[in-house]
Order: C-alpha cells, then structure tokens, then sequence
C-alpha cells in the first residue's frame, strides 16, 4: 500500500526506484485498473512524438508505489486536487519539454518534477542541482544610463519662478525666450507661438521645475500688479495677468475664458475700464505696446462710422462731395470701404466699381485726410478711370495717381495713404507679393467675378485682415464645401459682394450712371453761338411784349433744337462710349447684361450713330418707326443671333413695337440701356425701361450719356432743381398755341441763365 510519506516523495526518486526494480530485458507491466486516480507507469522506450506531447502536457493526479517483486497495479488512495502552477513555472516546463521534443527525446520526468517541486509557500525547497539542470538563470541586463533631457534652461536673474526664462532646445539648437506668469500663461518668442497663440515649451519648462517650484507655481504671481499683452494667431486677443495682492474687484474680470484671455476686436472700451480702475485702487498696470495698434483699429472704424453717419444726416453736403450724381447702390459700396477701412467690393449689379471707389477717395480725402490715392489698374481701365475722375472729383482728379504697376518709389505718406486695386482677380502671385509689400494704411480691392468662389479668397482676407481682426480665422474655420453663403457670412466685416436677386425689392427699375464725354471740339464749348444769342433775344422780346408771332415761334424752336450737341465730335465720342459699355456689360467675364439697345427721341441721332465707324464694324441692328411685324422680327433674330448684340431703336420705334403687338418681345433678353441723348423730360428715361423691360423691372443697367459744355448740363441741372419742361417739346408742333408759348417761356430763361 501507498503510504503518505512514499505520496510526498519527489518524483525523481520515485521513478528511479521504478527503473531499478524493473528486469533491463523484459519489463514487466501490470494489467491496469480503470480508475480516476491510477495513472500508468511509462518505460523508458521511447515513445511517439504526438504520445510524448501529450504526456508533457499530462499533470499526474496520483502517486504509485511500485515494488520490484510484484505486478499488481496500485491504487493509491485519494489525493488532494492539484494545485495550479504559477506562470513562470509554467513556463519553464513548457520549454523544457519543447527542447526535447525537438530531439525526438522522451521529456524529462526530472526536469519536470524539479521544476513542480520549485519552492513557494508551505512547500520544501527542491534540491537546487535539479533546478539549475532545467532553467539557467538569465544573465542580469547592463543598466541603460538615462537620456540626457532634450530641453536645458539658461541662466536668469530671477530667483522666484515667475518671470524670464531662456529654454533651450538640444535636438534643433534653438534657442526660446519665454515669459511665465501662471501655470497656463506665457509667451514665447517661437514661431508656433507667434503664429497661433500658443505653444510646447511652456509644458516643456514646467517639466523642469521640482516640487517646490510647482507649490509656489500654484500659489500664484506675487505682487500688487498687473498686466495685458496681446495674443497671436488667427485671431488676436488680450491676455489678462494679475498678482495675487491685487484686490478682486480688479482681479475677477469679466468676458474671459479659462486662460483669461479676451479678443481683441472691440476691446477698447474694456482696457479703459480696466486702467481706470487699476489707477483708483493703486495697482500697477503694464500694457504691452503691441495692444495699443491692435485696439486703435478697431476704435478708428467706429468713429469713421459716427462721422459719416452725421454726414449722411446732411444730405446736401453729402451730394455736394461729388460733381455728378451717383447711384445709391455705389454710394452703399464706398460708405462700406471707408468703415471697414480695408475692404473687398465686387457687385454684380452692372454698374461697376470705379463709381463706388471714387466716392470713397472722395469720403478718405474730405472726412479724414487720408491722401494720396494710389488706384493701380490694368493699362486698358486707364481712359475710363480718368474720364470718371475728372466727372466726379473735377480738379482733385489730379491728386490721385493712376499706374498699372506698383510705383518703383515709396508712396509719400504712406501711413495715410489709400491704395486702390482695380481687377484683383487678374493679379498673379509675383505681383500680389509686390503689391502688399506697399505700405499703405487703407486698402480698397475691386472684383469685378464673383470673389467668394476663388480659389485665391483666402490670399485676398490674408492680405485684408493683416491684424487679424478675425474675418482671416473664421474663412479659415469653414469646410471646405462651404457655400457662398456662409463665406458671405464669415467675411461680412470686410467682403461686400451683393447679388441683384438679394436687392430685387429695393433696386429701382434702372441703375442709372450719367456718362460725361468730350465733344466740345477745339473751341472748348459744344454750344452753337448763333441759336443761342437768338434765343436770348426772343427772351427779352417775350419779356417786353408777352407776344411772340407765328414766325418768331418756328425761331425759337429751330433755335433750341440746334443748342442740342450734334457735332462730329459728339457724335465719336458716344459710339466710343457705346463700344466701352457693351465691352464692360457684356463682355466682361461677369457681364451684367447679354444685350445692349441704345435708345434715343431722334432718329437722325441714330442714322448717325449707325453710320460711325466705331460701330459700323459691328455691325448694330435697328428698329425704325415705319417698320412693319416682319422687319421687326427680322431686326430682333439678328440682334439676338449676334454676339453682345447691339440694337438701336427710337422712343417712336419703342412705342410702336408695343402698339403693334408686340409689347413685351425684348423683356426676357436680359438687357442693359443706354440712353443716347438727355430728354427734355426726366420720366422719358424710365419709360424706355419699362417699354424694354416690363413694369416689373429692378435693377436695369442703365447709362446717359452728356456732352460737356453743351445743352446736356443746362438741361440736367433745371431738372434736378425741379423744372419741368413741357412734355411736347421732344416731339414739337410747327407753331405753338398761346398756352403751350407759355408755358415754355415760364421754363426758358431758367434754361439759358445755365448754358
């Protein structure tokens, strides 16, 4: 029988008993037992490889005691449940049964047994030779020495932990000035810092610090003080630092995050305030000089915008900065450029911008001083930027300087100077570079495409938005599916791009813009002397009198329609004028129209314009009065066949398309106007549009052309001053009846007291 000590045996021991009391020739082996706890006892022959896998894996249950004179197998008594080997032993079997395996060696009951019978707790150690035999301890690993740190501090003059630090980098060499006063406040004189208001080296300088550092770190900047210093990035903003003696009413500011920080933008009013009261409680307040630049930009656009507001509020004066009269849309475009101090203006209302950035030259030099303007446009504007120049400034034309290059010369004054860019969009990169390195405090961009869908929008804000008053961060912060409107949205402060659609209930029917051209000839005047000193002279006879005969009436009507300007070089200068706003209209990359009509009350007018040779290369269509439906129609295919069709028509011609059915046959072909000569009646004008375009129309482009010097500014002027010529006078009788000589005797002397 088993006894309890032959059970707690190793197993080396056990097994060498076994081999001795077993014959070497035949060994003798026991019929077994089925039972749970009898396990068979292996010869010493070897064994398969997938048998000896499974025995080195088999953990033996029970113990048995064999004895060299007897066969019988033994069932030992009941044994405890194995207990789970720990890992590392485990481990070490599972090894060394490997290794024999490989050599198609029966494992090792010894190793095996050593290594169970490892010593833990409640159990006798092993012999420590079978141990050694079966796992040989690990040669010990040389210690690794510690890196050196990758960032160093330099030496400082302060002994407390708030204050300078110099950081340097041992991996790039750079070297780092930083100014730490609180655990999540400091600056640093790196790029990343500068570029976006924060940065790695103040963790990396915390790092350094030992535990008393960090204690006096959290206990706060000692002192009765404070101070305000401006944060880079995408968008600027104050940082907000004070001692822990300063009084909390200072101390606990409001509107800050959880850095104590603000922006910038509209930051003014808060500084005061601040400065006030550190001032009243006797604290010391530093403010870093960046800050005072920053905040005095956003101060400034407010007052421009009191000032102009109180201009507005005289609208007498307000017309009375331009010689000539501007649309009230280009009035809205150049109030937005002089508030927003550096703006973007790109419209698609058919008008242009050059109206817009002249009055706002006009609003820079009258209400703020800011001179020279610089306007740098492609060599072909040239012509219409004087021509306009010289309509609305008059003499002050010549203060402001037209190229088509940035000047090889420094601008003078250039901290006051304005600088116009007419066409961004054509501006290539290698210019761009050269045209912001001009240092020019205001800055007026003109598109004439749609600016929200360029691929270069964010160079044009970059450029706009150089203190970063935030527009640049929040085009930034938007996918980059964003649509138009939420570009619109963002760039609001500076971007004014508006769509006819979005102003279609407040647009009247024509966006009409007066074109001054030269057709004075060499004697500076377009007025023939002959029917003018007529005129007077039946002035003064009606005067005398108050009778004019029948003879002298057909005189004083011959005698005004010859003041009208009809002289060769009148004549030139409108079908220039004609060709430059079919190019700027229609064929522009934007164009605000696909047609052009040019209408007029006289057909001679039209005939002569026809026949020119400006536009005879073209050449244009005509409608006539005596047209019949065929002809028309005819007139109309042609027009509409031509690219940037040009179609001439009278008011007679006007009004018998919509006499002969055809009313409303052009209101669909998206048009612009021109007016070829200045009616006796203002309402002419907008009956055109509407005999055009329909009742509905909003937002016609629309041009007038005048003469200088001639007829055109005498009439032009009574009209605004609110004279009202008689309706007949554009289609006049052959002899007046007593209240229609009258009534135009009641208007001429106004007329001729202007010529």
């Amino acid at each position: 029988m088993t006894t309890t000590t032959q059970r707690r045996r190793p197993a080396a021991r056990k097994t060498r008993a076994l081999d001795e009391a077993a014959p070497a020739a035949e060994p003798v082996i026991a019929e077994p037992v089925i039972a749970e706890s009898v396990i068979d006892t292996p010869t010493p022959e070897a064994k398969p490889a997938r048998k000896r896998a499974s025995r080195a894996k088999a953990k033996p249950e029970a113990v048995i005691d064999t004895e060299a004179d007897t066969a019988e197998p033994i069932v030992a008594e009941e044994a405890p449940a194995p207990k789970k080997r720990p890992a590392r032993k485990r481990a070490a079997v599972a090894e060394v049964q490997a290794e024999a395996i490989a050599e198609d060696q029966p494992a090792p009951v010894e190793a095996e047994a050593a290594i169970e019978e490892a010593p833990r707790k409640g159990r006798r150690k092993p012999k420590a030779e079978a141990v050694d035999a079966v796992v040989e301890e690990a040669p010990a690993e040389p210690a690794v020495p510690p890196e050196p740190p990758r960032f160093t501090l330099g030496t400082r003059e302060d002994d407390g932990v708030f204050g300078d630090y110099e950081l340097r980098d041992a991996e790039t060499g750079g070297t780092f000035q930083l100014r730490l006063l609180g655990r999540h406040t400091w600056r640093c004189s790196c790029a990343d810092y500068r570029a976006h208001g924060g940065c790695e080296h103040g963790a990396h300088l915390l790092a350094l610090f030992d535990a008393a550092q960090h204690e006096a770190l959290d206990a706060g900047w000692p002192g009765r003080e404070a101070e305000v210093w401006l944060v880079p990035g995408a968008e600027r903003g104050l940082q907000w630092v004070c001692g822990r003696d300063v009084p909390a009413r200072l101390r606990d500011q409001w509107g800050l995050d959880e850095q104590q920080r603000r922006g910038a933008e509209g930051a003014h009013d808060w500084l005061q305030t601040l400065l006030s009261e550190a001032r009243a409680l006797g604290v010391t307040l530093r403010v870093d000089a960046p800050v005072w630049p920053q905040l005095a930009c956003g101060r400034d656009a407010q007052a421009r915008v009191a000032r102009i507001e109180a201009l507005m509020a005289d609208g007498d004066a307000m017309r009375a900065l331009l010689r000539d009269e501007l649309p009230e849309p280009a009035w809205e475009a150049a109030l937005f450029a002089v508030c927003a101090g550096r703006a973007l203006i790109a419209d698609d209302l058919g008008l242009g911008q050059r109206g817009a950035a002249i009055a706002a030259i006009r609003l820079w030099t009258h209400c703020f001083g800011v001179k020279p303007a610089v306007v740098i446009a492609p060599e072909s504007h040239h012509a219409a930027w004087q021509r306009d120049l010289t309509r609305w400034l008059g003499d002050e034309a010549k203060s402001v300087i037209l190229s088509a290059t940035p000047p090889a010369k420094p601008l003078p004054q250039p901290a006051s100077a304005l600088l116009v860019i007419d066409g961004i969009e054509s501006v290539d990169a290698e210019r761009l570079a050269a045209l912001r390195a001009l240092p020019a405090a205001q800055l007026l961009l003109i598109a004439h495409q749609e600016p929200l869908g360029d691929a270069r929008l964010g160079e044009w804000i970059d450029w706009l938005d150089e203190l970063r008053r935030g527009p640049a961060a929040r085009l930034a912060s938007l996918p980059a599916d964003a649509g138009k409107k939420l570009r619109r949205e963002a760039l609001e402060a500076v971007v004014l791009s508006r769509r006819k659609r979005e102003l279609a209930d407040t647009l009247p029917a024509a966006l009409l813009s007066p074109l001054w051209l030269d057709g004075a000839g060499n004697n500076g005047t377009s007025l023939p002397a002959t029917p003018l000193k007529q005129l007077r002279q039946l002035i003064e006879r009606w005067t005398a009198l108050r009778f004019l005969s029948t003879v002298e009436q057909q005189q004083l009507l011959e005698a005004l329609a010859l003041l009208a300007p009809a002289s060769r070089q009148a004549l030139a200068a409108k079908a220039e004028a004609v060709l430059a706003l079919r190019r700027e209209w229609i064929e522009s990359p934007a164009p605000a129209a696909a047609r052009l009509v040019v209408c007029a009350r006289s057909e001679t007018l039209l005939d002569s314009l026809s026949m020119s040779p400006q536009l005879r290369r073209l050449p244009p269509q005509r409608l006539r009065a005596g047209d019949d439906a065929a002809t028309r129609e005819a007139a109309l295919t042609a027009w509409r066949a031509a690219p940037a069709g040009v179609l001439l028509a009278s008011d007679d011609a006007l009004v018998s398309l919509e006499n002969g059915g055809q009313e409303g046959a052009l209101r669909d072909d998206r048009l612009a106007v021109v007016h070829a000569d200045l009616p006796w009646q203002a309402a002419v004008l907008e009956r055109r549009v509407h005999l055009l375009c329909g009742e509905d129309a909003r937002g016609v482009p629309a041009a007038l052309l005048l003469i200088e010097a001639s007829l055109d500014a005498a009439v032009l002027r009574a009209q605004k001053s609110g004279v009202d010529f008689p309706s007949w006078l554009d289609a006049a009788p052959a002899w007046l009846d007593a209240d229609q000589l009258e009534a135009l005797m009641a208007v001429l002397p106004a007329l001729i007291e202007g010529l």
